[in-house]
């Protein structure tokens, strides 16, 4: 584990850890994640929530450099040599080669961050990621399933099981309510799941469910988690901080 010692002790789970070498405190101390002894590795925000097997997505570096889901928001407010065909992912969880090529693409995505910082003000890391992956054609990237990184701060459609959750709300309520059952459906922070047609009966006591979700969300409006922000200010605060 590469974290900081306040995050480490005392965890009982922990058999190796290390400290950061980035010193500034940035979401760009993720490029740390290649100081793991390990050839695989996972880097997973602090903001998740691990509820399934999530082994499996090491079997698609077998054939990848890396590993990691669409950025729900799609980024389109800054300025990057990349076109708008070419999808922004979130580095929220990423799993890759520790491989010599990935190093220097992480190298890459580090002086892109520099400079999107400097020039554009952007704190957010996914910018840069997408700018230095653009300029990195011997990197090959395999996009992973909504299951296996439910970023559920936001509308989401899932078909399975989710694995892991992602946002700063409630994520043991999330795992309940987004796992109730199986088969396509979508989810909305703060309204519940939204579901297409399989007969009158689940129709309605899943139209029901929603109902009440939102007169919850209606006579308490504190109860959404957290309020949109613009796709480089996802790293702020609920105070916007």
């Amino acid at each position: 584990m590469i974290a900081p010692r306040s995050l480490w002790t005392g965890n009982p789970h922990v058999d190796d850890w290390r400290e950061p070498r980035l010193s500034d405190r940035t979401p760009i101390v993720k490029n740390d994640a290649t100081a793991a002894p390990y050839d695989r590795v996972a880097f997973i925000d602090t903001d998740t929530r691990i509820v399934g097997d999530l082994s499996d997505v090491f079997q698609v570096l077998d054939r990848f450099h890396l590993a990691l889901a669409h950025e729900p928001t799609r980024g389109w407010d800054y300025q990057t040599p990349a076109p708008p065909a070419f999808c922004e992912l979130n580095t929220g969880f990423i799993v890759f080669r520790n491989s010599p090529e990935v190093r220097v693409f992480f190298d890459l995505w580090q002086e892109e961050y520099r400079r999107t910082f400097t020039k554009q003000g952007l704190r957010n890391d996914q910018p840069a990621f997408r700018s230095a992956l653009w300029q990195s054609e011997h990197i090959r990237v395999a996009t992973l399933p909504s299951e296996y990184h439910c970023i559920c701060g936001k509308p989401v459609s899932i078909a399975w099981e989710a694995k892991l959750l992602h946002d700063r709300g409630n994520l043991e309520f999330i795992e309940q309510e987004i796992n109730r059952e199986q088969g396509y459906r979508a989810y909305v922070p703060g309204l519940g799941l939204v579901r297409g047609y399989r007969g009158r009966k689940s129709w309605l006591i899943g139209w029901l469910h929603l109902s009440w979700n939102a007169l919850r969300v209606f006579v308490n409006p504190a109860s959404l988690q957290g309020v949109p922000k613009k796709p480089h200010q996802w790293h702020l605060g609920e105070d916007g901080r």
